[in-house]
């Protein structure tokens, strides 16, 4: 294992050294001319207002000749825009006239602050490469309604709507079609020191009648990057960058109720609260975000689902705070490749920030138990920014609370999480315009303070990675990325041997020859190699991968991974045809062949994927998915237990979209999937996005699911007499699912800094179990079936569970009928008033419902009256946070 750790990390060192190299030679000059623009400082002050009446705005030679990306790339617009730059100490001013011969039909549907705008509202984006270093940006979008959207541009060609900056803008319209006046405060924008600034800027126009999208200096379609096609703006002219601190204090008051099946509210709590977020520059390029005592009341509730599977499942992160930045984490191992394929579902996401203020990994069980959902988080800071020698970092570090649950009979309280520190870095360099390298490390710290505690989580854990990429010509368009990671986790015996025991990993599989539990170890290591090779640009694309997580490789403390032990790759082309022909305006057709194997070197993977996409002539859009795999060992389907043979499976899916500039865009997808052991899923979805007011709009989205698995793992007996499955039985069943959803958001913007958003998930799922059977031999996809091939099985209905007797000579073992009836409902509702620029009041009321039996049987009308008679759990909030800057 230590050879194979200075192997890798020798050929990560030459592939460094190499890169560096390639790095000193800076690309050849462009042939495309770069359009340029000269902003001009105001002479006095600008009064935004939407009307470019100043005289200062009559000085500035506009940025014109906007040239169409869609729908006919290359063609001039339809109607010109023109961009004017004006600046003084402490803002950047925007003015922009879009002319239009029909400006009765403008659209001016109101959205809410970053909501999707294509196909509803007419729109211009600035964007603004203020580094000139060809990478990173933020861009500014104003609708012809007055709504606001910005984010951050990085890595070229990558976006992140999740950065909110404190700016204003005004339009209005007249007869020559609409106008946008921006003021954009130079504390928002990262800047270096120089008397006289050079940069990048981008200017997009989007006409929603038309879905037409106009750009000054033009992407084209089939090309990779974004800012480094970047037009100039000059004659910024002393300015400097300024070292900004902004306080954000909130209070809230809170309020959480129980609704009971008789229909009565019981106020169970009502708390005060509140805290305090920071924004401070310290310096030119690096910025502090702090967070005290944070509250994310406001976010929107996580779905209800229903999991059979060993894994856990992945939620989204929602909370600003973390969401902000954090695309420089899930770029590790893939700066400087666009149309990453993730073929690899082994690959590891080393920070998941869901981990701080997860739900508590301890429980006490009896009755009267009070538990908290959630890890309380004391505090948190980010620094973010680049160095002036060129280092671009990103840290955070957070301090969760220790938790504890109580019982009144007897009374008692456990602890059931630790003290914790969270942290975690990431620095890259750019090497010129064809190289990169990085590093990024987390590291984990709890302090438990109870033995049962200290016996399920881990008391120290760490990752340490390097990552880099290499473009193989001067145009950037062939490219070669890697990663490679370590980890260590430290802990009790008992913590340990749960790590090894998880289904993350099965360390106790009694046919394994190349792992083995070790019940004294108290630390667990592993690595972690990922190498892509990328096309970024043109019309074929081909994109080929390697990877390899260890068995011991472990980050979920905070990270997230579900399989180790693995290693494969995949080839795949890529075609795409951006121009449009007689029946499409553009398609994509992707083939794709990926294996995957344990380091045993059992193939456990072994299949082929493709999908064609395509927009039509009239702006609909459809999509067709073909997937599908050879039978191979699966080393998790007996949960711990040996190798069996997995079925092969083929999966089709399609969805049909129609426009979606309409009143009312509809939605219809479905999926069939069979598989060689006879089993079977298929599901169906319609959904509809209706807007019958400028300033309402209604998603509907039902979603039917019905599935027959053979073998759906039940539990594991210890047996003896099993002695072909080396003593325990593997018990499967057959399991009939139905499953129904449907996802409701209703929007409904009252003005461009005031919105009310509502989200309602009702669920049904319903499983109904026969057919139990035991894992046969290894290897093979032979299972014995109770009462039938062997052996006896009965359901005592007063005990509601099934005894079997194996017929081998083995022990009678009982397990309960794991038949079960999931009924369960999410609703939240957020008010959202921004009272002037940074300062916000939200208003909220969240609601979850569940039930459950174990009827397996699916009766829609039963169901639902089920649901709506399920006691409830409210919390209303009301937060007011209010912003103050120097």
């Amino acid at each position: 294992m230590a050879r194979t750790h200075t192997c890798l990390a020798a050929a990560l060192s030459a592939a460094c050294s190499i890169a560096t190299a390639v790095a000193q030679t800076p690309p050849p000059s462009s042939t495309t001319t770069v359009p340029r623009t000269a902003a001009v400082r105001a002479s006095d002050r600008i009064v935004l207002d939407g009307r470019l009446d100043e005289p200062d705005w009559q000085r500035v030679r506009p940025a014109t000749g906007f040239v169409q990306r869609d729908p006919d790339e290359g063609r001039p617009a339809s109607d010109a825009t023109e961009v004017r730059i004006l600046y003084d100490d402490s803002a950047i001013y925007v003015g922009a006239r879009m002319y239009d011969r029909e400006p009765a039909k403008i659209s001016r549907r109101l959205t809410r602050r970053d909501g999707d705008t294509d196909g509803i509202a007419d729109w211009i984006t600035i964007a603004f490469d203020a580094h000139h270093d060809h990478l990173t940006g933020a861009m500014f979008t104003v609708t012809a309604a007055g709504s606001l959207g910005d984010g951050v541009l990085f890595n070229d060609s990558d976006d992140d709507d999740t950065w909110d900056a404190v700016w204003e803008a005004e339009v209005s319209i007249d007869e020559q079609g609409w106008i946008a006046e921006m003021r954009i405060p130079l504390s928002q924008l990262r800047f270096p020191a120089a008397e006289r600034q050079v940069w990048g800027m981008h200017a997009v126009r989007y006409v929603q009648r038309t879905n037409e999208e106009t750009w000054w200096a033009l992407v084209p379609k089939n090309a990779s990057g974004i800012v480094s096609l970047m037009g100039e703006v000059e004659g910024l002219d002393g300015i400097r960058p300024r070292r900004h601190l902004e306080l954000l204090p909130y209070a809230t008051a809170r309020g959480e109720a129980s609704g009971t099946a008789a229909g009565r509210d019981r106020l169970r709590e009502v708390v005060a609260d509140a805290g305090l977020d920071m924004k401070w520059g310290f310096t030119s390029n690096l910025t502090m975000d702090a967070t005290i005592n944070p509250d994310f009341g406001q976010v929107e509730v996580d779905p209800a689902v229903v999991n059979l599977s060993a894994f856990e499942t992945f939620f989204e992160e929602k909370r600003p705070f973390f969401i902000e930045g954090s695309q420089a984490f899930d770029r590790f191992g893939r700066n400087g490749a666009s149309g990453y394929l993730g073929f690899n579902r082994s690959n590891p996401t080393l920070f998941y920030s869901r981990r701080i203020g997860r739900a508590p990994q301890g429980a006490l069980s009896g009755p009267y138990v009070t538990q908290p959902s959630a890890t309380t988080i004391l505090g948190a800071a980010k620094v973010s920014g680049k160095t002036s020698n060129g280092w671009t970092l990103n840290l955070i570090d957070a301090v969760t609370a220790r938790e504890w649950a109580t019982s009144g009979i007897p009374s008692t309280r456990v602890e059931v999480e630790p003290l914790t520190n969270y942290f975690a870095a990431r620095v890259r360099r750019d090497l010129g315009q064809r190289a990169g390298f990085g590093m990024l490390t987390t590291l984990v710290h709890r302090d438990a303070g109870d033995a049962r505690l200290d016996s399920i989580v881990g008391s120290s854990a760490m990752v340490v990675g390097g990552d880099g990429h290499l473009f193989l010509t001067p145009a950037r368009d062939y490219v070669v990325t890697g990663s490679l990671s370590a980890s260590r986790v430290a802990g009790s015996t008992d913590a340990l041997s749960r790590l090894q025991r998880s289904s993350t990993r099965y360390f106790q599989r009694p046919d394994a020859s190349h792992i083995a539990f070790d019940p004294g170890a108290t630390t667990l290591s592993g690595w972690n190699l990922q190498l892509d090779f990328n096309k970024n640009n043109g019309g074929i694309r081909p994109n080929a991968s390697f990877w390899a997580v260890s068995p011991g490789f472990e980050v979920n403390d905070v990270g997230f991974a579900t399989s180790a032990d693995r290693t494969g790759g995949h080839a795949a082309l890529v075609l795409l045809k951006p121009t449009p022909d007689r029946f499409t305006r553009e398609r994509t057709l992707i083939l794709a062949k990926w294996n995957v194997w344990n380091f045993a070197r059992d193939l456990l993977g072994d299949g082929y994927f493709a999908e064609a996409d395509a927009t039509f002539r009239n702006y609909w859009s459809a999509e067709l998915r073909l997937h599908g795999g050879r039978a191979v060992l699966s080393d998790r389907l007996t949960r711990g237990g040996p190798l069996m043979r997995g079925p092969g499976f083929v999966d089709v899916s399609a969805e049909l979209r129609g426009d979606e500039r309409k009143p009312v865009v509809w939605s219809v997808e479905g999926s069939y999937e069979t598989r060689t052991d006879t089993s079977w899923s298929g599901s169906g979805e319609v959904s509809f996005e209706m807007k019958p007011m400028p300033a309402v709009t209604v998603d509907v989205g039902p979603e039917f699911t019905r599935e027959r698995n053979e073998t759906q793992y039940v539990r594991t007996f210890a047996d003896h007499a099993a002695t072909e499955t080396f003593g325990a039985r593997y018990v499967f069943g057959a399991l009939d699912q139905t499953e129904l959803s449907m996802d409701t958001r209703v929007s409904v913007i009252l003005s461009p800094r005031m919105s009310l958003q509502l989200y309602v998930q009702p669920l049904i799922s319903v499983g109904r179990y026969n057919d139990f059977a035991q894992a046969a031999r290894p290897r093979t996809s032979t299972f014995t079936r109770f009462g039938r091939d062997a052996g006896s099985l009965q359901y005592f209905a007063d005990a509601n569970a099934y005894v079997v007797d194996p017929g081998d000579g083995g022990q009678r073992f009982t397990f309960r009928n794991p038949d079960f009836n999931v009924r369960a409902l999410r609703v939240n509702a957020v008010y959202r008033w921004e009272v002037r620029p940074g300062s916000t009041l939200y208003v909220v009321w969240t609601q979850q419902r569940e039930d459950e039996d174990d009827a397996g049987r699916f009766d829609l009308s039963n169901d639902l009256s089920r649901l709506w008679r399920a006691s409830s759990d409210n919390v209303f909030m009301v937060k007011m946070s209010y912003w103050f800057a120097r």
